[in-house]
């Protein structure tokens, strides 16, 4: 029994071929009509007037850009009917986006944070802080966004908007207050620290990701994540707004924490230095 192909009928690839045939054709047209006034053959003029003719039709690859277009309108379509799902999700990446692959981090091999560390770490953040937590803040931001929603949001850059939306001062409360508990898990700093990597890296082989989680990795990325909150116990009024949250205590524990994130960042730095010596001259 003969296997019939299956062909795809409205795919954008057909669609991009379909377009990209129809101006071979115009051109395979064109050469005919110098074959048949030069007894069958084509000189190296006659292609070359063939292509002159094609090249100064305006419209010659209307069809294959329209098809284009919309494959990115529909891509930018469902980007756009998705971006404000998620809120805290969103807001936590928008912290340590930077880090990421691909960004100003660059690539993996110079230290950037692979993008399959995302579930990892919702999963990681929940256990920290509990889904009862993550789920009031998400219906609080929600009700922020549409407080505030307007016709233009849904035309930004998924990327662009939430950007936008942490920096709304609302938002960043609940968020900060999130990342000033979890900051509390780390009162025994080492010990979480290691935790921490290992359920990562866990994570990830379970996934079969081959790339790994490193403490370098883990320096930066808690670095970003609890920026503000060190900010915060550094600002008289806005500390007093985290002591009204988390008592006298927890704001002790909260400095010793900024403090030991602190000594792991200058001696990243001190490493990094001193890799960076270590190289030969080129």
């Amino acid at each position: 029994m003969t296997k019939v192909k299956m062909t795809e009928t409205d795919s954008f690839k057909q669609r991009h071929h379909d377009a990209a045939f129809a101006v071979l054709e115009r051109f395979a047209a064109g050469l005919k009509e110098k074959a048949d006034a030069g007894n069958g053959m084509i000189s190296t003029d006659s292609l070359n007037q063939a292509l002159a003719v094609l090249r100064h039709q305006p419209a010659l690859f209307d069809d294959a850009w329209r098809a284009i277009q919309t494959e990115v309108g529909a891509v930018q379509s469902r980007q756009h009917a998705a971006i404000r799902h998620d809120p805290f999700g969103r807001l936590l990446v928008s912290r340590f986006a930077h880090l990421l692959e691909g960004r100003e981090a660059g690539d993996l091999e110079h230290g950037a944070l692979s993008r399959d560390i995302l579930q990892p770490l919702f999963q990681v953040v929940r256990m920290m802080v509990g889904m009862d937590t993550i789920e009031k803040i998400d219906i609080e931001i929600r009700g922020i966004i549409d407080a505030h929603a307007d016709a233009e949001d849904e035309m930004r850059d998924p990327t662009d908007y939430w950007d936008h939306l942490a920096e709304d001062p609302h938002v960043a409360d609940r968020i900060n207050m999130l990342f000033a508990r979890m900051a509390l898990h780390f009162a025994d700093y080492e010990r979480r620290k290691q935790w921490f990597i290992q359920l990562i890296n866990d994570n990830l082989n379970r996934n079969q990701v081959t790339w790994h989680f490193t403490e370098a990795h883990f320096v930066r990325l808690i670095r970003a994540l609890f920026r503000d909150v060190r900010a915060m116990l550094t600002n008289t009024e806005r500390a007093a707004v985290l002591a009204a949250k988390f008592g006298h205590d927890d704001m002790e524990k909260l400095r010793g924490v900024m403090a030991a994130v602190d000594r792991d960042i200058a001696a990243l730095h001190n490493s990094e230095a001193a890799h960076w010596q270590e190289k030969p001259a080129t």
